[in-house]
């Protein structure tokens, strides 16, 4: 090994490390503590349930859940039975100690999420090498290691960030059948090597969160450009490996087809009609998925990736064009979806890393210094932060990750302040962003499968004390509904306590011209619960996410939804002490109806 091949190796090994640690400080955000026993990601208890179907030592790998693929549930298993096998199980038989062991469970789930993370910067690094030097590497791996909402989400226990190393990786392979700096041109053999691996890590990702097949776009685009004689043969090889690995990845596409079709169609068809309020009255995904960018990597960064893709494009690179297509798939794909986690935008940001860097060590050798020094300064300021995105947002969210929570802070501060006759309202069924009131205030509506699931939270409910917890429910609580103002005027409880996700979306629908179709029942209510709380109630305190938005080009607007989960904004309102007396009226907790539907 040459001594350049070393350096090489050592510097790409501390881009990993660093990219590792960034993604590891933080790691333990909401995970079961004393005051809650389920995690704060709503996400996590399901997909944690959902691994322990599959049972590798018998065989089995069809957890009957098909909305991802079952990869990552696999390797979830797997890396929580060697956990439990050194003592990270249960130890008791509390229900109490068992949410605190799936805790520990999910915290190896995380530490899967973060090393994915940290790997695919450093692909991005290997990748950029080549074509654009060391600098050009480097300001596109810190382009991507820096990235804010990629950093947050490589501290789940998710698929998404799994999902995206694999696809990277089965870009580069692509890449790699195109002739790059003074490496020779692959022969044959070689040539058919890589592009096997590159539909092996397709079928990977594809295996893990079914976007992921997207990868095959580059593959295509690369041999179609390419004039060997072996290249159809290469790409056949390439999409059958991609298959034949789907399938082993996610055996319940054939063993389990029935469940496989029904999660896969459930899966499509919810892409394309929304989820409840969140999205409902937004833009295009093809606008609003520009706004999710900007928020996952900055401004600067996405500006800068996709003009020297298209610039590498115009200037005839193959690479870039096999990338650009890609993107273009991809964007085409998540932009008519009604559904617009920031998430989904997360295949893109290797792609716009890669042409960040490629467009730094372009502008680091323009011989005119008139333009050299100016791009060079904002891509430096770019990944410090300006315009938003970069290290100053990825330092405010790990900031926000490793403080006190808004939710524990008010559900200590209301219990700090309560007596034994101390009650507090809940609009809306609790979940993930209700304050731990009692321990399992979390167990959203994932648990509805569960027999008597309601019988349970009700119990869990009364059980609760300093404060007492109301949620208005009707004689039928199939009948319950958000923001029943009888909460307000029959119950009156103490405290009444909201968060911004169940309210955000109704506030921001109200301002529109016309509300969305189907909402006008539940836009009619919300507005009367919050007349009538502002009449009964004070505003006596705001913990969370509008409190602590950094200055920025997003000052005054919120965190995409699956961002603001670790930073939901909290209000308390108290009763006016000229407002009559409470009553006794009986107020129950509830199960899923009418709460905001389950994440994907």
């Amino acid at each position: 090994m040459t001594v350049g091949r070393r350096k090489v190796l050592l510097i790409g090994l501390c881009v990993f490390v660093v990219s590792l640690l960034i993604r590891l400080i933080g790691i333990g955000w909401g995970l079961p503590n004393d005051l809650h026993e389920q995690s704060y990601h709503p996400d996590e208890p399901v997909i944690f349930g959902y691994s322990q179907r599959v049972e590798p030592a018998k065989g089995k790998f069809t957890p009957g859940f098909y909305n991802y693929g079952t990869l990552y549930l696999t390797l979830l298993r797997v890396s929580t039975d060697v956990a439990s096998a050194y003592g990270a199980g249960p130890k008791d038989s509390s229900a109490k100690e068992t949410w605190m062991a799936i805790g520990r469970f999910d915290l190896v789930g995380r530490v899967l999420s973060a090393l994915a993370g940290a790997a695919t910067v450093w692909i991005v690094f290997l990748i950029l090498l080549p074509r654009a030097g060391m600098l050009g590497s480097l300001f596109g791996a810190a382009a991507l290691s820096f990235a804010p909402g990629h950093v947050v989400h490589s501290r789940f226990q998710t698929v998404d960030v799994l999902a995206t190393f694999f696809l990277v990786v089965s870009l580069y392979f692509a890449l790699r059948l195109l002739p790059s700096g003074d490496d020779p041109l692959p022969d044959d053999r070689l040539y058919l090597r890589l592009a096997v691996l590159s539909g092996v890590f397709a079928g990977l990702s594809a295996g893990t969160k079914y976007t992921g097949i997207f990868a095959l776009v580059a593959l295509l685009v690369v041999v179609v450009l390419d004039r060997r004689t072996a290249r159809w043969k290469a790409l056949g090889l390439g999409v059958l490996a991609a298959v034949v690995v789907f399938f082993l990845a996610t055996p319940g596409a054939l063993l389990d087809s029935h469940a496989f079709l029904r999660d896969f169609r459930y899966e499509m068809t919810h892409t394309q009609t929304g989820h409840g309020a969140v999205f409902a009255g937004t833009p295009s995904g093809f606008i609003f998925n520009v706004w999710n960018l900007f928020v996952a990597m900055g401004m600067v960064m996405v500006v800068g990736g996709i003009a020297g893709l298209v610039r590498a494009t115009l200037k005839r690179h193959a690479w870039a064009v096999a990338l650009l297509a890609f993107s273009l798939a991809y964007y085409i794909l998540i932009g008519r979806a009604e559904v617009k986690f920031m998430r989904y935008v997360f295949p893109l940001l290797p792609a716009l890393a890669v042409g960040f860097g490629w467009l730094v060590s372009r502008a680091h050798i323009h011989p005119k210094a008139m333009v050299k020094a100016p791009l060079m300064f904002v891509c430096i300021l770019g990944l410090g932060g300006l315009f938003g995105g970069g290290l100053a947002m990825t330092v405010r969210v790990t900031q926000w990750m490793v403080e006190p929570d808004p939710r524990d802070e008010t559900a200590l501060e209301i219990r700090n302040a309560s007596s034994d006759s101390t009650s507090v309202g809940l609009a809306t069924d609790p979940w993930f962003y209700t304050p731990p009131f009692y321990p399992q205030t979390a167990a959203g509506p994932w648990i509805e499968s569960e027999p008597g699931s309601f019988e349970r939270r009700y119990s869990w409910m009364q059980a609760a004390t300093r404060p007492k917890v109301l949620r208005y429910v009707p004689a039928d609580p199939r009948d319950r509904v958000d923001f029943d103002v009888r909460l307000l005027t029959e119950d009156k409880p103490d405290y009444v306590v909201l968060s911004s996700f169940e309210i955000g979306d109704y506030n921001r629908m109200k301002k529109l011209p016309s509300p969305p179709k189907g909402f006008e029942p539940q836009l009619g209510r919300a507005e009367e619960f919050m007349d009538t709380l502002r009449t009964e109630y004070d505003l006596v305190k705001v913990r969370g996410q509008q409190a602590a938005v950094p200055p920025s080009v997003f000052s005054g607007t919120v965190l995409p939804h699956d961002l603001a989960y670790i930073r939901p904004e909290v209000t308390v309102w108290k009763r006016k002490t000229d407002s009559q007396s409470p009553s006794n009226g009986s107020s129950t907790t509830s199960g899923s109806t009418g709460a905001p539907a389950a994440t994907r």
